[in-house]
């Protein structure tokens, strides 16, 4: 353990440094633990698609501390939202720590032009929102944290999808990954499809909508995805819906990536049988539990978590904190 007078000295990652940051973040949930080869997804991800910066201070080798900034490439009549995440291991926190990672990355953001800094934290990260709340970042929304027991709930989940099958043939509708799809405009169909569908998605930060080349790169590009676990809806030549799984790479647990449907689809059970399949597509591959991650003011997706048996792993809250 580092003496406690010890000073942070923070210095710029590489994509090398993403073993040693997702060992720092598995460390506030030993439950969850982050995948390295994801991680150093996202971070590619980030700094092709946005504006990023990253620093970590290291001690003995390993992480004890980590500030990500970023900002979407903003258009000149936009409100100019940058997102900042710290993270300081728990042996050597302290407010006064906190604050300053914090701050390394709000600088950053303030000379990039930001107006807002947003932080996503767990609530039950009761000295990180502490601190947030003493600084003045104020709440906007909330994410429901979720997991599925695949062991306990197996029965239903299977009975269930099974049943939403028989329903999905009734109304013509086909169910089946995009692997086993034989349409050479599949991808561009999935494309438009989940664009639309996720301009529906709850949010105070305005979306940056890919193109396709930005989009298949973002998700099939991911080393998490698997093109076989990625389900997708038929009706007649469309593509209508879609639910996938983030699977881990090296440790951790999946997540369900995506679920979403065209909106001239909604009400007809096909979001609902999608996850099912996913779920039961899961259970035969052997995980004993999913995680996912839905905005509070999302009913539809709520409903259907409840009824699979999801139990609430914690709130995440958004702050914010005007920076000019």
């Amino acid at each position: 353990m580092p003496e406690a007078a010890f000073k942070l000295q923070l210095r710029p990652t590489t994509l090398d440094d993403a073993e040693i940051v997702a060992d720092l973040e598995s460390l506030r949930d030993p439950t969850e633990p982050r995948d390295p080869v994801l991680l150093r997804h996202w971070w590619q991800m980030g700094d092709e698609l946005e504006k990023s910066m990253r620093r970590v201070a290291v001690y003995d080798g390993a992480a004890v501390a980590y500030v990500g900034a970023s900002h979407e490439l903003w258009k000149p009549d936009e409100k100019r939202f940058g997102t900042v995440r710290p993270v300081v291991r728990s042996d050597v926190w302290s407010g006064a720590r906190y604050t300053k990672v914090l701050k390394v990355g709000e600088d950053w953001l303030r000379a990039e032009g930001a107006a807002t800094a947003v932080a996503h934290v767990r609530q039950d990260f009761k000295q990180d929102i502490a601190v947030l709340d003493h600084l003045g970042y104020v709440e906007d929304r909330q994410m429901r944290m979720s997991e599925l027991d695949l062991v306990g709930r197996r029965a239903h989940i299977l009975g269930t999808a099974e049943e939403s099958r028989r329903k999905m043939r009734e109304q013509g509708v086909s169910l089946h990954p995009i692997s086993e799809d034989p349409d050479p405009d599949k991808f561009r169909k999935l494309y438009e499809m989940m664009i639309e569908s996720e301009r529906d998605i709850p949010t105070t930060i305005p979306w940056h909508t890919l193109t396709f080349d930005e989009w298949r790169r973002f998700w099939f590009d991911n080393p998490a995805i698997r093109e076989d676990r990625f389900w997708i809806a038929r009706d007649g030549d469309a593509i209508v819906g879609t639910s996938g799984l983030d699977c881990p790479v090296v440790r951790g647990i999946p997540w369900t990536a995506y679920t979403g449907t065209s909106r001239s689809v909604r009400g007809r059970g096909i979001a609902r049988a999608l996850k099912y399949e996913s779920m039961a597509q899961a259970i035969q591959v052997g995980y004993t539990r999913v995680r996912t991650n839905n905005d509070a003011d999302n009913p539809p997706i709520l409903r259907i978590n409840n009824e699979m048996g999801y139990e609430l792993v914690s709130p995440v809250i958004e702050l914010h904190r005007r920076l000019d």
